[in-house]
């Protein structure tokens, strides 16, 4: 079952009372067979520092194993994940694509089958299990905004972002290799309801980017670098991940953002097929589902929800209000069409690569 926004709702939403009462799930012993280093691909950052801080460092004082963290935009990770395969020398164990994109993946990937050697799947969330990964974050890509520059009128939908006329501000957009939030958020823009978007009419979308080209100051490729953006580069509004932009709030910078229209995220862990720490890998994947500490840890650091089922009982309700899977901003999210996704990717990155470039 691959997960979607309704699915996702359908089975529970964080702070119900299902989930309060929910068992606490501690991960399995540590196997003697266990490599001693683990490698998984991030995406930097405070995000990088999030899963550093929750889940590998409990995870090494678990198990002893060290765990590397390499960052990544996705296009950097998909091809060096083909070439290493192509190569015969796959460096790294873990990377965290998109659930939409697993099928595409497929050759490049671990069969898990029904995760039945991941005993934490038992008590997941339902659709944790996508056959070539695992479920490992609920959140969106959303519309961010410099607060002290839109005090009386903040932005709130796709139209307001291509607005520079009422809108003023420096825009930084994705180009991180998978671009269908961009494309997503300029069909938007142009008026297509939610509920026509696919199949995405690319000649619309592509004339629809034409127009808000001049105003992009940053095309961001890393989560690291939408957060350093904001004061580096002197940005104004941005589409962004949402846990980045919660981040980056954190900090101290005065930052928010919109749902509005914005597509989700079910962010993948998969394991990469001849990697060098295979047993590594399938335990960390493991006591990362089992972790209810670390999932509340990790929701209040960037907002983003994993599928422990017991992480809520360990928050607030004000912090559970304000996390992505309430049914109020979950209502929000557009879903992608992983079907569409996968027939059409590989033209849709060849257009963007063409545009992108010129």
């Amino acid at each position: 079952m691959l997960v979607n926004r309704r699915s996702f709702l359908a089975s529970t939403t964080i702070g119900t009372a299902g989930l309060l009462a929910a068992p606490r799930v501690r991960a399995q012993a540590p196997s003697p067979t266990l490599e001693n280093t683990l490698v998984v691909r991030t995406t930097g950052g405070v995000f990088e520092q999030s899963l550093k801080r929750n889940f590998f460092d409990p995870f090494t004082k678990a198990t002893g194993v060290r765990v590397i963290p390499v960052a990544a935009s996705d296009a950097d990770m998909q091809a060096k994940a083909a070439a290493m395969q192509a190569a015969g020398r796959v460096e790294w164990d873990i990377i965290s694509p998109q659930m939409s994109e697993l099928a595409n993946l497929s050759h490049l990937l671990v069969d898990l089958g029904d995760c039945g050697s991941i005993p934490n799947m038992a008590t997941a969330l339902p659709g944790t299990c996508g056959r070539y990964g695992v479920l490992y974050l609920v959140g969106a890509q959303v519309l961010a905004y410099d607060t002290r520059n839109y005090k009386d009128r903040p932005p709130r939908t796709w139209m307001d972002f291509w607005n520079v006329r009422d809108f003023p501000g420096r825009r930084a957009l994705s180009n991180s290799g998978g671009p269908f939030a961009t494309i997503v958020s300029a069909l938007i823009a142009d008026g297509v309801p939610r509920d026509k978007l696919f199949p995405l009419d690319l000649d619309r979308a592509f004339r629809k980017l034409d127009e808000i080209r001049p105003h992009v100051a940053v095309w961001w490729r890393t989560g690291s670098q939408s957060s350093s953006m904001w004061e580096s580069d002197d940005i104004d509004m941005a589409l962004m991940w949402s846990g980045q932009a919660w981040a980056t709030k954190k900090t101290g910078f005065p930052l928010d953002w919109s749902y509005e229209d914005t597509l989700a995220n079910f962010g993948a862990w998969a394991i990469l097929k001849n990697c060098p720490h295979p047993n590594a890998a399938r335990a960390f994947i493991n006591f990362y589902l089992g972790s209810a500490e670390g999932g509340a840890g990790f929701a209040r650091d960037v907002g983003y929800a994993t599928p422990n089922t017991a992480a809520a009982a360990l928050m607030t309700p004000a912090e559970r209000a304000e996390l992505i899977t309430t049914p109020e901003i979950m209502a929000k999210l557009i879903d992608m069409d992983p079907a569409w996704v996968q027939q059409n990717r590989a033209r849709t990155l060849e257009r963007w690569k063409e545009w992108i470039s010129a």
